[in-house]
């Protein structure tokens, strides 16, 4: 049995087969045809959260977002009898299954996914017009009541109402459910580093604080390979604004910014707000640089840094640092050429020394396994003081005062603190490899195609499938959510491009769930 989102014209043809079997033939709502299937009138606006048996439709439930709902019609305006507030309702418009499916359990999974569906897209309040004859399961559900009975005889309805922001045996079921997650962040957190949580804070003054955050850094310095780190508060985007703004502040003159991606692209959008001298050499999403044409450039143009992102997630693609380590080392002159790198994605995935770089930005999410909110950069240059930008992305001050500038979360710095101990071996560099590897092989069986990388810059933590045009990879991605399986897909330039992605960063995803993951594509699409 497969659970998902229709977006086919046989679902959709067998979804009215099943309409008519249930509100013609059994409940005398509508009238029969010869042709025995019935439209809903609110189709083009329905979503359908399907069960299918092999190619077979057994269920479905409708959701419809956009008023007026057909209680809207029945009732007039639902505000006018149900008095509470809310502000995202959704209406069930139709439930059926076929009868010999009704006493299993597909009815009450297909009711799972759908709950996952309202709670994933914010709904705050259920409505449904409920048929008397299964009040008791709705009003087990978590329905009530708000209306006197509607329709006709033989086929009366009940208006009902679920408010998703109360206690719900069926929500609070789905909240301890179990999730996949192939997302290239968040992850899901180790016990240890969520037991930091259950602390309580403590001073950023305190000689604990201080003690911590230096055994933070040690650790940090460890596993990049670096001089110097520091530790500012707040997303990995920010370490890469206080290395823009090292930059701007050394005066270093025109540089060269590398983007094949969408994070290289911010890099650009980033620079040109701190008024750097550079220009971009940009390729298109995913394709190699020409590290031949960009050794020529640094040279003819006399560029004085180089920025660039390690791991460009947002294709799966590890661009070729080390040659760019020695494009910048040898086109320098009497002084190298400043090389900065965006490894946020990359470090703590993908082991990797970058003692020969002078910025390296990183954070405590992605692949360190802790929470998301302390931005990390790592240097082996010296830092200037900032004379005209903000305070706050200034790293020499808070490298001098040893990345407690100001208020410091002791509970982020503990969970992260914890997290690093993690890397004292290569274990978690070689779990991301072998489930990259196995994944790749149940998707090539699927004949999936994977977006070509040149072979020595593959990516090995993050998969990028370049969907067929005859199906949609947000159907596809909004499948595997209401299943409870979590893929790279709603960023605006996966859409756009039809793309999916599968990130294994997560330790704690393993191979089982890949299997179950892939045969749950395999039933959605086929092999291709």
């Amino acid at each position: 049995m497969i659970y998902k989102i229709a977006n086919i014209q046989d679902e959709y043809n067998q979804i009215f087969k099943l309409n008519y079997a249930t509100f013609v033939d059994e409940i005398p709502q509508h009238k029969e045809n010869d042709e025995k299937t019935l439209i809903d009138k609110f189709h083009n606006k329905n979503i359908y959260i399907i069960a299918k048996k092999d190619n077979e439709v057994i269920a479905m439930i409708s959701l419809n977002s956009n008023r007026p709902f057909s209680l809207d019609e029945k009732l007039g305006r639902i505000e006018d009898f149900y008095k509470k507030d809310f502000k995202n309702p959704v209406e069930i418009r139709l439930l059926s299954i076929k009868e010999e499916y009704r006493k299993t359990k597909a009815f009450f999974r297909l009711l799972e996914c759908t709950f996952n569906y309202l709670i994933q897209h914010s709904y705050d309040l259920v409505f449904i017009s409920g048929t008397t004859r299964q009040e008791k399961l709705y009003r087990h559900i978590g329905f009530n009541r708000f209306h006197d009975n509607v329709g006709t005889e033989g086929a009366e309805y009940i208006p009902m109402a679920l408010d998703l922001r109360e206690s719900n045996r069926v929500v609070d079921k789905l909240s301890k459910q179990k999730r996949i997650n192939y997302l290239p962040g968040p992850v899901d957190l180790p016990d240890n580093v969520l037991s930091k949580f259950s602390k309580q804070l403590y001073s950023h003054r305190s000689k604990e604080f201080v003690s911590l955050t230096q055994d933070t850094l040690r650790k940090i310095k460890n596993i990049l390979k670096v001089k110097n780190v520091t530790i500012l508060h707040g997303s990995g985007t920010l370490a890469n604004e206080s290395i823009l703004a090292q930059l701007a502040q050394r005066n270093l003159g025109k540089g060269v910014i590398l983007a094949n991606g969408e994070f290289g692209n911010r890099l650009v959008r980033q620079a040109k707000r701190h008024n750097l001298s550079y220009d971009s050499y940009v390729v298109n999403f995913g394709e190699s640089f020409d590290l031949e044409k960009l050794r020529k450039d640094v040279i003819e143009n006399n560029y004085k840094f180089i920025y660039v992102v390690h791991h460009e997630t947002s294709v799966g693609i590890l661009n070729n640092l080390d040659e760019i380590i020695n494009i910048a080392k040898e086109c320098g002159g009497d002084k190298d050429i400043v090389l900065a790198v965006d490894a946020i994605s990359a470090v703590g995935a993908i082991k990797y020394d970058y003692s020969n770089v002078d910025y390296v930005a990183c954070s405590s999410g992605k692949a360190f396994c802790s929470i998301a909110g302390l931005a990390i950069v790592g240097s082996n240059c010296d830092l200037v003081e900032l004379e005209q930008e903000t305070i706050y992305l200034d790293l020499k001050y808070a490298n001098d005062l040893n990345s407690i500038p100001f208020t410091q979360p002791s509970l982020l710095i503990e969970a992260l603190n914890v997290a690093l101990d993690e890397f004292e071996t290569d274990e978690p560099y070689n779990n991301v490899v072998s489930k990259y590897r196995y994944m790749r092989s149940k998707l090539e069986q699927l004949k999936l195609p994977i977006m070509e990388i040149n072979s020595n810059e593959l990516s090995p933590v993050i998969l990028t499938v370049e969907v067929p045009k005859q199906y949609s990879s947000v159907n596809i991605g909004d499948s595997l959510s209401i299943n409870n399986i979590f893929i790279h897909y709603n960023s605006s330039y996966l859409r756009e491009r039809n793309i999916l992605q599968f990130s294994f960063i997560n330790r704690n995803t393993n191979f089982e769930e890949i299997d179950y993951t892939i045969n749950i594509i395999k039933n959605m699409i086929g092999e291709i």
